[in-house]
């Protein structure tokens, strides 16, 4: 990131807690209309449109364990903590647009365009963050293994 550049408003305090706001009046409407939808049929979402639903389940874990992990970043002041606000806001818009998905299909692949047009600018965007994620990732790895390495290496002393 250049130094000059100025923080982005969209990961400040108050503005994380409107987003969290917005996603669960989001799934809260969506998830009402997708009730209502079925609640004449015999069959669940689930039974329909389970690779939809299962996708949506994992895309909801994501963005938890995101939100959990972007406090912890934020609360250190790590450089880290927009790549995860990033992952964070993309998995919500993910789970909203795989419920749309269900309930209007042609909107939801229009949709589905968009956010991974979007994805895929914000991953170009931020790909010498994950560089530099990666590459010290690997650094630590490779010390941890060259230390187990090293005492495995050493011979047992013979207790006298």
């Amino acid at each position: 990131m250049a130094e000059n550049q100025r923080p982005n408003p969209a990961f400040e305090k108050e503005s994380i807690i409107m987003q969290h706001g917005i996603f669960a009046l989001l799934v809260g409407t969506l998830n009402n209309q997708i009730q209502v939808k079925y609640q004449s049929i015999k069959a669940s979402p689930f039974d329909s449109h389970d690779v939809t639903m299962s996708a949506f389940l994992l895309a909801l874990f994501v963005y938890a364990t995101a939100s959990v992990a972007e406090v912890m970043l934020r609360a250190r002041e790590s450089l880290y903590s927009t790549l995860v606000g990033n992952l964070r806001l993309f998995a919500s818009a993910l789970a909203a647009i795989l419920l749309l998905s269900i309930l209007a299909p042609i909107l939801g692949c229009v949709f589905s365009s968009v956010w991974a047009c979007l994805f895929m600018r914000i991953a170009y965007e931020s790909r010498l963050e994950l560089y530099s994620i990666l590459c010290q990732s690997t650094s630590k790895l490779l010390d941890m293994l060259k230390r187990v390495r090293g005492r495995n290496a050493e011979p047992d002393q013979p207790n006298v």
